[in-house]
């Protein structure tokens, strides 16, 4: 998907604006409403995002791991959903210091040919988020340009937010987080060389690390998918996310086994990890034949999961 600094001026666009930390199920929410829009007045659809996030800009000691989506992971998952280009802007403080209204006339209306915008409820922007919902229809009325509001999305009585899927995450609740999210929960990486010790007992594995600011579950042993070079194949398989203990592991790095299928030598690949089942905690066996009976269950438990 091509990413945009401003559109041709003979694009007219609909313009979705937000941090889509996730993609989950509001946002997918938001692509539908832009892209009915979008297909009424043949427009383009445009999601105005930001990187870094913003509170990990603005907060006076931000988190070290936030997010759901790195923005690579992001632009995937609106691209799979529908939308049509993205424009990402570099968030710092002096864009924090833009008033509402010169946001909105300079970076949608004149950057992005805007003559729609759409955002979820809770949506404020602008310096110290002085801008709102009726900012932005006031702003809509002087200049023309349609604004529409999606209400939030609710499951099982829970407002779908990046808020609750983070903490699912972090409490391992990897299928109560993917509610939330309507997809998987996914770690993107470049395949690294390991020591080799998958293929010597047997079972071999492509290593990676996730991202820096990503969230993670705690270690532990998952089942999911894995996907290579952004491909839509994706091979059932049991990833060990952790420190290897029973090797005095010490950087913690995701190692994935394909069930039934030996991809072969795939490292500097890029490869996604789609989170499903959790299985186990991560623990250390005194003996090697104690780890390889565990994750040949293990294998079992995912092949009946998935």
């Amino acid at each position: 998907m091509e990413r945009l600094t401003q559109t041709d001026p003979k694009i007219s666009t609909v313009v979705l604006i937000g941090n889509f930390d996730g993609v989950h199920a509001g946002h997918q929410a938001l692509i539908r409403q832009a892209k009915r829009i979008s297909q009424k007045h043949h427009w383009r659809v445009v999601a105005l995002t930001f990187d870094p996030h913003p509170s990990v800009v603005l907060r006076p000691h931000p988190p070290k791991k936030y997010l759901i989506t790195p923005l690579d992971l992001k632009i995937y998952w609106m691209e799979y959903y529908g939308v049509d280009y993205v424009s990402v802007l570099s968030f710092n403080h002096e864009l924090a210091m833009v008033p509402p209204m010169a946001f909105l006339t300079l970076e949608v209306r004149q950057k992005l040919r805007a003559e729609a915008v759409v955002v979820g409820y809770n949506f404020t922007f602008g310096a110290g988020g002085t801008g709102s919902i009726e900012t932005l229809k006031n702003w809509g009325e002087l200049t023309g340009v349609k604004v529409r509001i999606v209400e939030p999305i609710n499951t099982e009585s829970l407002v779908v937010s990046s808020s609750a899927i983070r903490q699912y995450i972090i409490e391992g609740h990897i299928s109560e987080a993917n509610n939330l999210l309507a997809h998987p929960f996914s770690v993107q990486g470049v395949a690294q060389k390991g020591a080799g010790r998958g293929s010597q007992i047997g079972i071999p594995t492509l290593n990676c690390l996730p991202p820096s600011q990503q969230i993670m579950p705690p270690f532990g042993v998952y089942a999911g998918y894995l996907s290579l070079n952004g491909s839509e194949t994706r091979w059932p398989g049991v990833a060990n996310w952790g420190i290897r203990p029973t090797f005095q592991g010490e950087e913690a790095a995701i190692q994935q086994h394909v069930i039934d299928r030996d991809l072969g030598d795939l490292h500097d690949q890029s490869m996604r990890f789609d989170f499903y089942h959790s299985l186990r905690p991560e623990k250390k066996f005194d003996r090697i034949e104690a780890l390889v009976s565990q994750i040949r269950q293990d294998i079992d438990q995912a092949r009946k999961l998935l």
